[in-house]
């Protein structure tokens, strides 16, 4: 049986790529698309895909609000731009998050977390030879043709510093001559904060937090930047332990 898919994005290149990614996995089935949130709606109540590829900012009516008014046990992958809304993205249970420009194979492991989601296609042979989610990086260090692999788990935080960043582990410390920019997509969106426009925090590196002061296990302090205040307050609420006082 195949999975039955729908995506409602108002760029249309993006709606192009998807397309084009889905027509190649011979178990996805695309019955349709729109650029029109409202009307795409409309359709995925009615058709009733097994998942919807879904952009959050859009006019009239977006992703997040989108989300709630599906009447269907259609999954969600939400697909962005920006990586500021992941977080509210995993609260409404979307099972992934696709920042834009979506890769061929980030796509597929979006697809191997949704075939987890639909028990009557979990036998399928395919799902063998779709990549999962990687917990490394190599990045170029010293001499020539040396990678160094680093484990995401023990990264700290990530400095950008100009057009290169800094590598922050427990005992020592790796630069890579690239921008932040090209780094953020590839570290997982559930375990790294951007907290300021220099910092990328590894949230299971948080030893605690005081006013706009984030303090790590390692005892680093890093500033937390007014741009990025409240989406991180907003995703570590939803781990707070409510209390009567």
């Amino acid at each position: 049986m195949n999975i039955t898919c729908y995506i409602v994005d108002d760029e249309y290149h993006v709606i192009s790529t998807l397309r084009e990614y889905i027509s190649e996995v011979p178990y996805l089935e695309l019955v349709g698309f729109n650029s029109n949130p409202e009307k795409g709606l409309v359709e995925v109540n009615r058709l009733a895909p097994d998942l919807v590829f879904l952009d959050i900012n859009m006019p009239m009516l977006d992703g997040m609000d989108f989300c709630q008014l599906i009447t269907t046990s259609t999954k969600v992958v939400f697909v962005s731009g920006y990586r500021d809304y992941a977080f509210d993205a995993f609260s409404h249970n979307a099972v992934d998050y696709l920042l834009k420009p979506v890769s061929h194979k980030r796509f597929m492991q979006a697809i191997h977390k949704v075939i987890s989601f639909v028990p009557m296609l979990s036998g399928k042979p395919s799902v063998q030879h779709i990549p999962s989610e990687v917990s490394y990086i190599y990045i170029k260090h010293g001499v020539k043709g040396r990678l160094i692999k680093i484990e995401f788990d023990d990264i700290y935080y990530v400095e950008s510093n100009d057009n290169q960043v800094v590598f922050n582990l427990e005992k020592e410390n790796y630069i890579a001559y690239v921008p932040l920019k090209n780094v953020l997509p590839q570290l997982p969106e559930t375990s790294f904060l951007r907290i300021h426009k220099s910092f990328v925090v590894n949230h299971k590196k948080i030893s605690h937090i005081e006013g706009n002061m984030v303090i790590l296990k390692n005892k680093t302090i890093l500033q937390l930047g007014n741009t990025y205040k409240d989406s991180f307050f907003k995703y570590v609420g939803l781990s707070v332990l409510k209390t009567n006082k």
